[in-house]
């Protein structure tokens, strides 16, 4: 029987304190007439249970920088700044904005709603610059999750052929490959991140509430028996010899694009042919010379950029991933091969536009470990005050399925407001995207100094 794709969430707060973007000072001028109680819609300012003849310290986590409170303030006694702490979160591409945004995903499960009052810039460096064509968010019909509308976010791994025979009976003669079908255009990968057993448990259970895949080294599958079906798992092998000691479930694995890839594949498909095989490569400038081969041969292609989402050579991955698809389809072989990206997705907004670049579907790796209350500073220390690796099975499991549902819902909103009903009709349609170098060329070519259209 039929059922729609659902996900199970809950309300998972977080195991600290927030870190608030604004903090409230009160100055010891306060008379504690209550005005600012009053005037405060979020209850930032309340009277301190212990003793009502005086005001308690403001809430500053529920402050929404409205200044209303300092405007009202008699004796001029309140005033708000930015947080330091807040300012300290993240790095690079993971920034506080980021970061906040993906605790209140993981909390609520919910869509969030920014840009009252928002003063920063509407452009930057990747992903930030490339804006989505959502003009058919205009259209009465068009309701994103709520709608009336079916939209899909399922994709396909797996190689597809160019065409099909059938043989005089009408009966078809082409071997198909393996296909696997996930609801959702994006996996969990932990094969770059160090996790325990309670965090792997949780991130199991992850993948297994939002029906997508889990890759990992070979050696973590032993862990898993018991909380992930096989079928979701994706092993790093080295060796074709490794699947044996594989459960026999396994749909699909992954291969490092060392100098003996092919022979490695071509043992894997000689003891599996059922298995999808995905080669990782890293990024590079000379990668559309050497992934020919790999592209006619493999099943998947899982393309690696940092967490900066950059590669080695300094290219973006929305460029990189422009190239590699563009290169492809003008050597006939994109249709053939699934393209996986991991690396710098840092919102739930990069999912989409990865894929309009050329991905099939991307890997959340340290989006991951960020629901979980990591504040993705530059390295970890044994002082962190994450905690992460005191963190339950149960809380990981949640944090992590509430972000993939916001997610998805965001990917909702936005191929409804595009007029697009699967995400699979996104992959390589860059004409439904603004990029920031064609604007300015459109805007300014005409203009003396102004750049040149190619």
């Amino acid at each position: 029987m039929y059922e729609r794709y659902h996900i199970n969430t809950a309300v998972t707060p977080g195991r600290h304190r927030p870190v608030p973007k604004f903090v409230v000072l009160r100055a010891d001028n306060c008379m504690n007439c209550g005005k600012c109680e009053r005037a405060c819609v979020y209850e930032a300012h309340k009277r301190d249970p212990k003793d009502p003849r005086k005001m308690a310290e403001p809430d500053s986590t529920l402050c929404k920088n409205c200044f209303r409170c300092v405007v009202e303030c008699p004796q001029r006694a309140l005033s708000i700044k930015i947080n330091d702490e807040y300012k300290a979160l993240g790095h690079g591409v993971w920034t506080p904005v980021r970061v906040t945004t993906i605790w209140k995903e993981a909390e609520s499960a919910k869509i969030p709603v920014l840009g009252a009052g928002y003063r920063g810039n509407f452009s930057g460096p990747g992903f930030d610059a490339m804006w989505t064509d959502m003009s058919e968010i205009v259209r009465p019909t068009r309701d994103g999750i709520h709608g009336r509308e079916f939209i899909s976010t399922s994709v396909d791994l797996g190689r597809t052929p160019p065409y099909l025979s059938f043989d005089s009976d009408g009966r078809l003669t082409t071997v198909m490959s393996p296909i696997i079908d996930l609801p959702v255009p994006f996996l969990m990968d932990v094969s770059r991140m160090e996790v325990n057993d309670e965090q792997l448990k949780g991130l199991a259970g992850a993948a297994s509430d939002l029906s997508t895949l889990l890759v990992l080294p070979k050696d973590l599958v032993p862990k898993l028996k018991g909380e992930l079906r096989s079928e979701m798992i994706v092993p790093i092998i080295k060796d074709a010899k490794d699947l044996d000691d594989l459960p026999n479930d396994v749909r699909m694995v992954e291969i490092d694009c060392g100098d003996d890839w092919n022979a490695t594949l071509s043992g894997i498909r000689s003891l599996r042919p059922d298995v999808l095989v995905a080669v990782r490569l890293t990024s590079s400038t000379d990668l559309t010379t050497t992934v020919d081969n790999m592209a006619s041969e493999a099943d998947v292609l899982h393309v690696l950029f940092e967490e900066s989402g950059m590669d080695a050579s300094g290219d973006y991955a929305r460029d990189a991933l422009r190239k590699l698809h563009r290169h492809l389809v003008a050597v006939g072989l994109r249709d053939g091969v699934t393209i996986i990206s991991s690396g710098g997705l840092a919102a739930a907004e990069m999912v989409p536009k990865s894929i309009i670049c050329g991905a099939d579907a991307v890997t959340l790796e340290t989006a991951l470990r960020v629901a979980l209350g990591c504040h993705a500073c530059c390295e970890c220390h044994d002082g962190c005050t994450s905690g992460l690796d005191k963190a339950s099975a149960d809380f990981i499991r949640q944090r992590v399925t509430n972000m993939g549902s916001a997610w998805r819902d965001q990917m909702l909103e936005m191929l409804g407001a595009m007029g697009i009903k699967e995400v699979r009709r996104l992959r390589g349609e860059t004409g439904r995207a603004i990029f920031e170098e064609d604007a300015s060329c459109d805007a300014f070519s005409n203009i003396q100094g102004g750049g040149k259209i190619d």
